[in-house]
């Protein structure tokens, strides 16, 4: 008899379970469909079409064109309009949204701004809170209506024009997280210093007109710029965001054209516990220069991680029989002795402010590309003997090591180094491929 009842008790094999489920359980399983796959769901049942009508993550991105191309010879309906047909029916809340325009464009080439401001302002007015766009190709600018936007939360931008609102000193009131890549900020007209009272977190990629975007961010704490080759970083632009942030990203071509760096007013970090730097050049005099400075002015720095460059110079020159190569080789290496001679100065000068200041809060070091010469050797030497607290050193050889017993050479060198820290272990790793 009890088995029987377990028997009747078990469920209808034909019954629709999932349809049963609450309708937020439904619009969750939408959210971990392609797009094209949550949509083709609406014709399974009026039940399911009302879960479609409120799915609140869409993203138009490479796969989501791709697969609709793969059926588009049914309908000759513009990808723009198929986009904005699925933008209007929405009945909820579109919380996230993400649009790759190179991708459209490559099968919808007549995208107009226009219709990037229809979208982005039915989006900033239903309750967009986190909203990525890449692959603008220039041409197209970001919509005021998503500047002033009191719902985003998380903002990317890639390969688009920005223009200031000219009567608006808060923008951006509610993001926390901005991430700007090949982003041109147009001219400021009025110099206006704009508020982003909520940003915890900002990242500037190959962006241009920087020194234009004057921000008040009291609540930043990670602060990233890379790749600014083609536009130098104001001094005062950097040091006013550097007094407040806990983590700085950077790397040697922000450093090198950093304009107008002011040694002797270098502002303390006080908040800075994490120092990521990328394609260091050791040997450039000006980003060793401001890399020992940011060291000194941090005094509760808790992990550094450097990554050096990759440099032509460390790559042996096999062909050497062109009397020009030769001559090359030679005024290359004369260059390279002299840089070296002048970055050394840095870490032998005992006037050097970072020799006569410990670290005292850094547990961690990270290197890698390391290529063990002169200028990274004293680096780390440097390291070992300023910081009493310290950990644990990892350094990763550079891939383009041709010696196969230069780890145990490195790490032979490097265990001779006095350590202010008893504690302090040294890891050599094997070729860095990063």
């Amino acid at each position: 008899m009890a088995q029987r009842r377990r028997i009747e008790t078990l469920p209808d094999a034909s019954r629709d379970l999932i349809s049963h489920l609450p309708v937020e359980i439904n619009v969750r399983i939408l959210e971990c469909l392609p797009i094209r796959d949550a949509a083709r769901t609406a014709l399974l049942s009026t039940h399911w079409n009302d879960v479609w009508l409120q799915h609140g993550q869409l993203a138009f991105d490479l796969k989501f064109f791709f697969r609709l191309g793969e059926r588009k010879g049914r309908s000759r309906l513009p990808y723009v309009k198929i986009i904005t047909y699925i933008l209007l029916q929405r009945v909820r809340p579109v919380k996230k949204f993400s649009l790759a325009i190179g991708s459209l464009r490559l099968h919808d080439p007549k995208l107009e701004q226009s219709d990037l401001d229809q979208w982005f302002l039915f989006l900033s007015r239903n309750g967009v809170e986190e909203l990525s766009v890449s692959h603008g190709e220039g041409r197209y600018k970001l919509p005021l209506c998503i500047v002033s936007c009191p719902t985003i939360k998380q903002l990317t931008l890639c390969s688009m024009s920005f223009d200031f609102p000219l009567n608006a000193p808060c923008i951006f009131p509610c993001v926390t997280s901005l991430a700007f890549s090949s982003v041109y900020f147009n001219h400021n007209v009025n110099g206006i210093v704009y508020s982003i009272p909520n940003l915890e977190k900002l990242d500037l990629i190959d962006c241009e007109g920087i020194n234009n975007f004057k921000i008040s961010a009291p609540k930043l704490e990670s602060l990233s710029i890379c790749g600014t080759t083609m536009c130098s970083v104001e001094w005062r632009w950097f040091a006013l965001h550097l007094k407040a942030i806990k983590v700085l990203c950077i790397d040697g071509d922000f450093l090198y054209y950093l304009k107008d760096v002011e040694v002797a007013s270098f502002p303390t970090a006080i908040n800075l516990q994490v120092i990521k730097l990328y394609s260091l050049e050791f040997a450039i005099e000006k980003e060793l220069e401001v890399v020992l400075q940011l060291l000194q002015k941090s005094p509760n720095l808790c992990e550094l991680e450097i990554t050096g460059a990759y440099s032509d110079d460390d790559i042996e020159d096999e062909q050497m029989e062109d009397d020009d190569i030769e001559a090359e080789r030679i005024e290359a290496a004369r260059l390279k002795a002299a840089r070296i001679e002048a970055a050394s100065r840095l870490l032998k000068d005992p006037e050097s402010c970072i020799i006569s200041q410990d670290l005292k809060m850094l547990k961690t070091i990270e290197i890698g590309m390391f290529c063990g010469s002169t200028i990274e050797m004293l680096f780390v030497k440097m390291l070992l003997s300023k910081s009493p607290i310290l950990e644990k050193v990892v350094i990763t050889e550079a891939f383009y090591i041709k010696d196969g017993c230069m780890v145990i050479k490195f790490l032979r060198e490097l265990l001779c180094f006095p350590r202010a820290s008893p504690k302090a272990q040294i890891v050599i790793k094997g070729k860095d491929y990063a």
